[in-house]
């Protein structure tokens, strides 16, 4: 591929140097500061009693979708962090390298993705910038079905290409690819189910690609191949997940119009997304939610302003630019940019109709369309015929982003460096919607805590935390052999028991200060651990019996799954 693009040493150096600086970023303490909570828990469940009890043990349906636990994904994720597992080790760090590894194969993936339009100089300068993004940073370095997006929308945008390129001897195994990838995308996300399926219907539509009957036949029989669990669940099933879509898309006022609101709002979360892609700074998320128009006001609004001015003038030059490109192979890179841009739109204006509340994670489909849009600005402004101007305009575009990324990113290493030793509540929804950062190294601090209790007495242990950490926490006591008794609800309260809540820190024990009495408190940074000892008179019995324990709500869930096993046991 290099020598195809005749790329030259100083190139050279530049995209090994840049390559290197975007694997440290997402490979950086990896482990030690894995976000890892309730989602990562059931998913890592589900996938970890496949590698203990055989693959057969993996069901057929996927992530859950829309919320809730009942609509639900293809199973190509799950798929993905088996092998993720069987290679790399049956723990959280494990389940997540698939993660992490499609992440860096997506840096030289990107490169030669842009110089199919772009020059060597701006994509080396778009490869900078979408190393260091924040963005993309955070999201490669947890496991979670989303994460996956920005490497197989992007490989699938490369291999898609390919295949309509004249000049490409092996166009029908890049078409085929592009339909294996499309396959597992639309598996991945419900986003992305949408958006994938109708730009490849509309971009074949202009194109009109001439395969051969078998390639076509070939591509159709691809999709029921990865396909073929979900139909076969919904057969066994009689129906239940496709019903469960059907609600979905169903719901909503029928009757509600594209209002003008809608629609600016809709290219407003375009701009402002992909404004936080570019450069790390968030103006339009959490306590930044757009109102009305989506201009608001204060802080926020010159930031929008020059996020929507940004889009509008890339836009405009996307389509000036499709109108007079001549070559075939950048034509083609033009239309499925606009295709994808216009389609993505559509998307998300319909879920701005049903007032869905819009995600960061939402735009991870299509990461390429912000550094596709930089990219033919700075092309402009390096072509103006006032050399200079454009030269320092782009210079001032160009480290206007990689500055914010790298304040972002500083800010983000640095908590999730001092959570375990300070108290760290922040607004964080322009990565994943919580207030506070918690990371896998402060988990295992907490565990050993408990376990050193444990060994005191040897009772059985109870927990109280939040929704999103208890079941984490449990995950980590039984694969040291602590068994889940019952839910701490102050109803069943016994002599011989070690009682644990784990609060944010200043929170206190709440609602369990009427049955307890604070033995010892230790503090973990971000978290608190209180180790309780029963009152009296909330005891009702000495000990519980084992007979009674219960099932946590994830487990009795994770086992109604459908899997290949009933399946064949049917």
């Amino acid at each position: 591929m290099f020598r195809k693009f005749e790329i030259k040493k100083w190139e050279m150096l530049a995209f090994i140097v840049i390559i290197g600086v975007g694997i440290f970023l997402r490979a950086y303490h990896f482990s030690d500061w894995l976000h890892f909570e309730i989602d990562q828990v059931y998913d890592t469940r589900i996938v970890a009693q496949a590698v203990e009890n055989g693959i057969s043990s993996l069901p057929l349906l996927g992530p859950t979708a829309g919320g809730g636990r009942a609509l639900r994904l293809g199973p190509a994720f799950y798929y993905l962090e088996y092998a993720s597992a069987m290679l790399f080790g049956n723990t959280p760090s494990g389940h997540a390298m698939l993660v992490l590894i499609f992440s860096i194969l997506s840096l030289p993936l990107f490169y030669f993705f842009c110089r199919r339009y772009f020059s060597a100089t701006v994509s080396l300068v778009l490869l900078s910038i979408y190393a260091s993004s924040l963005y993309l940073v955070a999201y490669a370095r947890f496991s979670w079905s989303p994460n996956v997006l920005p490497f197989l929308s992007l490989a699938f945008a490369y291999a898609f290409l390919r295949s309509v390129d004249r000049e490409e001897i092996k166009k029908d195994r890049w078409f085929l690819l592009a339909i294996f990838l499309l396959a597992v995308i639309t598996q991945i996300h419900f986003n992305a189910f949408f958006i994938f399926p109708a730009v490849t219907v509309v971009f074949l539509f202009l194109k009109r690609p001439r395969f051969k009957l078998r390639i076509w036949a070939s591509a159709v029989l691809i999709i029921l191949v990865a396909y073929t669990p979900m139909v076969i669940s919904d057969i066994i099933n009689h129906g239940q997940n496709f019903n469960y879509f059907f609600e979905k898309v169903d719901r909503g006022p029928r009757e509600k119009l594209f209002l003008g609101k809608d629609i600016a709002k809709a290219f407003q979360h375009d701009a402002s997304e992909y404004s936080l892609i570019l450069t790390g700074i968030d103006h339009i998320n959490a306590s930044h939610k757009l109102s009305g128009y989506g201009l608001g006001a204060g802080d926020d609004f010159p930031w929008r302003v020059l996020a929507l001015i940004f889009l509008g003038i890339a836009a405009t030059i996307l389509l000036l630019n499709l109108k007079k490109e001549k070559d075939q192979k950048r034509k083609d890179f033009l239309y499925f940019s606009a295709i994808l841009f216009f389609v993505s739109t559509l998307y998300f204006l319909s879920l701005l109709r049903i007032d869905h509340t819009m995600y960061p994670r939402f735009f991870l489909g299509v990461t390429i369309l912000p550094f596709i849009f930089l990219g033919l600005i700075l092309e402009k402004l390096l072509i103006m015929k006032f050399h200079t101007i454009g030269l320092v305009l782009s210079i001032m575009l160009v480290f206007m982003a990689i500055a914010g990324n790298v304040q972002g990113l500083r800010q983000y290493f640095w908590q999730l460096q001092v959570v375990n030793k300070q108290p760290l509540i922040v607004e964080t929804e322009d990565i994943f919607p919580n207030t506070a950062r918690i990371t896998l190294a402060q988990q295992y601090s907490i565990l050993d805590y408990i376990k050193a209790r444990v060994r005191q007495n040897g009772y059985p242990v109870y927990l109280a935390a939040k929704h999103e950490y208890e079941p984490v926490f449990w995950y980590h006591l039984e694969k040291d052999g602590i068994v889940y008794r019952s839910a701490m609800d102050g109803r069943s309260v016994y002599a011989e028991g070690n009682y644990f809540v784990i609060a944010f820190s200043g929170e206190g024990i709440g609602k369990h200060s009427k049955e307890f009495a604070i033995s010892e408190e230790q503090n973990f940074g971000t978290l608190a651990v209180y180790h309780l000892e029963p009152r009296v008179g909330s005891i009702i019995a000495q000990r519980q019996d084992e007979s009674q324990s219960e099932i946590p709500t994830e487990k009795m869930q994770i086992a109604r799954l459908f899997t290949w096993k009933k399946m064949f046991e049917k």
